[in-house]
């Protein structure tokens, strides 16, 4: 996603378009969710988006039971997980062009 940070607009505001914000809340969903002491990441999708708030179902199907479960996200923790991927993408992307970042070896 990093391409889409070449708008200028976007990396102002700190946000994303719309349709590439459910994919940075599902990803985010993906790697912190867990059901009871499951180590398995689940498969995070959205269902819905009505009055303010995105309903996510996850479903982890490890070495037991398959299990589903739904996650309601509101529209401002929306706006803060992409603005927290904006930050840290930013801040990959100026370590990479520092040049204090290269190691040299001689």
């Amino acid at each position: 996603m990093l391409h889409l940070l070449e708008c200028r607009d976007c990396r102002e505001q700190r946000t994303l378009p719309r349709r590439f914000q459910t994919g940075v809340v599902s990803a985010h969903l993906e790697r912190t969710e867990r059901h009871a002491r499951c180590r398995h990441n689940p498969y995070a999708r959205e269902l819905e988006h009505a009055h303010g708030v995105h309903r996510f179902q996850l479903e982890c199907s490890g070495w037991h039971a398959v299990s589903n479960w739904t996650k309601d996200i509101t529209a401002s923790e929306v706006s803060a997980r992409v603005r927290a991927f904006v930050d840290a993408a930013l801040a990959a992307q100026e370590d990479r062009r520092s040049p204090g970042a290269a190691t040299h070896t001689g």
